[in-house]
């Protein structure tokens, strides 16, 4: 019956954009998994008749679905993750065909059982955040070109997480500008507009291509110094703002007992917004530098 624990929620890849899964390989999205967005849309248009005072007919449209997800990160599972999201085998964008996959959602209920298999998922949205004293997770937001209704679970062995393969908040190490930053609170790694569908003559899109990548950097941190102020000035050791900015490079590398799970390589950054907080403090608080980067150039993954 439905309750805690009755879901089951995996994923596939698919070889091209909506054909099936044929290595029968499936994986769990990591641990803490929190479905935020299942949705199906049919795009519908009312008609209406001259002599009629209401509409008289929905017709459909584009059908679209939506899938996010949250969960912490894991090294059993996360590489696979990341091919999801990033078309060039996991290691960063290039320009053609996005990379897709395809998502299992199953639930028992109290007469049997249903799962929707979300057919040719596409990455939209993908953030990494960092949390002093949590574990370090995830949240990848996706579109899908179609869906089935099934009465049975279709993976039948799942690639799961095993124990001590979560990563925490203590095995991240965050460079920018060649040093690593001290007494982090809070840091995010946001990419968005990832992908996009393209249309036919067909209610349900017919292929998905990389749209145009846009990555981010946020970051708060115990204000030890003034060096990414400086950044935001202009550059290193800037003492006043100058008309152009220089860019520096940044490594955000997410490790479980020193061995990396992920690097995430940023080679220009410039920030976007500096600001400090809590500047007068009450005793029980520290003043923190939080710094917005655009990040440009090509993000590049590695284990």
């Amino acid at each position: 019956m439905t309750g805690a624990g009755a879901a089951t929620v995996a994923f596939a890849k698919e070889p091209e954009f909506k054909e099936d899964p044929t290595d029968g390989e499936y994986w769990k999205f990591g641990r803490d998994a929190t479905v935020t967005e299942l949705d199906l849309e049919r795009a519908l248009t009312e008609l209406t008749e001259g002599d009629k005072a209401e509409y008289v007919e929905s017709v459909a449209g584009n059908l679209e679905g939506a899938f996010a997800i949250e969960a912490a990160i894991s090294s059993d599972v996360h590489g696979d993750v990341e091919d999801l999201v990033f078309n060039d085998g996991g290691t960063g964008f290039e320009a053609g065909r996005a990379a897709s996959g395809r998502i299992y959602t199953g639930v028992d209920y109290l007469d049997g059982t249903a799962e929707r298999e979300l057919i040719g998922a596409v990455p939209l949205e993908y953030t990494v955040s960092y949390e002093q004293g949590e574990p370090v997770s995830y949240t990848l937001s996706m579109a899908y070109a179609d869906e089935e209704l099934n009465t049975s679970i279709t993976p039948s062995s799942i690639n799961g997480v095993s124990d001590g393969t979560t990563a925490m908040y203590h095995g991240v190490t965050l460079d920018i500008d060649g040093t690593e930053v001290a007494k982090l609170q809070e840091a995010a790694l946001s990419i968005s507009n990832i992908s996009r569908f393209q249309w036919g003559a067909s209610h349900t899109a017919i292929d998905a291509v990389l749209a145009r990548p846009e990555e981010q950097l946020e970051v708060d941190a115990i204000l030890t110094g003034p060096s990414r102020t400086e950044l935001a000035y202009g550059g290193t050791d800037a003492t006043e703002t100058a008309a152009r900015m220089d860019s520096v490079s940044g490594s955000l590398n997410i490790a479980i007992a020193g061995e990396s799970v992920s690097t995430y390589e940023m080679p220009k950054l410039k920030p976007n917004q500096n600001s400090w907080n809590d500047v007068i403090t009450d005793g029980d608080t520290d003043t923190t530098d939080s710094t917005t980067f655009n990040v440009n150039g090509g993000i590049e993954v590695s284990d």
